[in-house]
């Protein structure tokens, strides 16, 4: 069972049988009315034009107390999951509804994995935060930026959907470089199983100070810094 097979019947029959009042509200409504597209534009890290093409962009929704839904949706336009702050609307969902998700067990992809189809031909970056590959979709346009949501998701089965294609890893720095050898690693792995062209970036390696890798920054803090 697919997170996006709990509202095939409409988001209407899901509130109901959450015992919530019923709507036709879509699973998945992209909004720029939100805690995170609020911060972004007011401290001028994005316009507001920018920033609302980013939450279309990435399809962000919004919770009930306005917090922002990073939505993690697959290139075939499925609803893998979605995280509001450091939850997951699965676990969320599943909470609620013990029996209704009793069987639904998420397969997680990679955040903004939906663009994929619509760019074919840019090359793809990526970071660890959602929230930075949001961000740096504005800045740097013209790339593809994806992310991992979290450090586990990054594995190598995260790369089958790249193949054939160009993909360079930002990861976050720390004092003793061990985000940049773990992503070496895992890059080196994926390259032997899938036919991706997959470089890892030592950019903030080699250029963030002793404080930004004492700090962890990733490349939106670098950048903005």
């Amino acid at each position: 069972m697919k997170l996006s097979e709990i509202p095939c019947l409409s988001f209407k029959a899901l509130r109901r049988q959450l015992g919530l009042a019923a709507d036709h509200r879509p699973m998945v409504e992209p909004t720029a009315d939100s805690d995170f597209c609020h911060l972004i534009a007011a401290k001028g890290w994005l316009t507001e034009e920018q920033t609302t093409h980013a939450a279309m962009h990435y399809r962000l929704g919004r919770s009930k107390s306005g917090r922002t839904i990073f939505w993690m949706i697959d290139e075939w336009g499925i609803v893998r999951d979605g995280r509001i702050g450091e939850a997951w609307a699965s676990e969320m969902l599943r909470r609620r509804a013990p029996g209704l998700l009793h069987d639904f067990h998420p397969s997680h992809c990679l955040f903004g994995q939906h663009l994929l189809f619509l760019e074919p031909d840019r090359e793809i970056c990526v970071v660890e935060s959602e929230q930075s590959a949001v961000i740096l979709s504005e800045l740097i346009p013209d790339h593809i930026w994806l992310a991992t949501m979290y450090p586990v998701n990054l594995n190598v089965q995260s790369f089958e959907s790249l193949q054939y294609r160009s993909v360079m890893l930002y990861p976050k720095t720390d004092p003793v470089g061990d985000y940049y050898l773990a992503w070496l690693e895992l890059a080196d792995q994926a390259q032997r199983l899938y036919d991706i062209n997959l470089s890892v970036s030592p950019l903030l390696e080699d250029h963030a100070s002793p404080a930004q890798k004492e700090q962890r920054v990733d490349l939106v803090d670098f950048l903005t810094s």
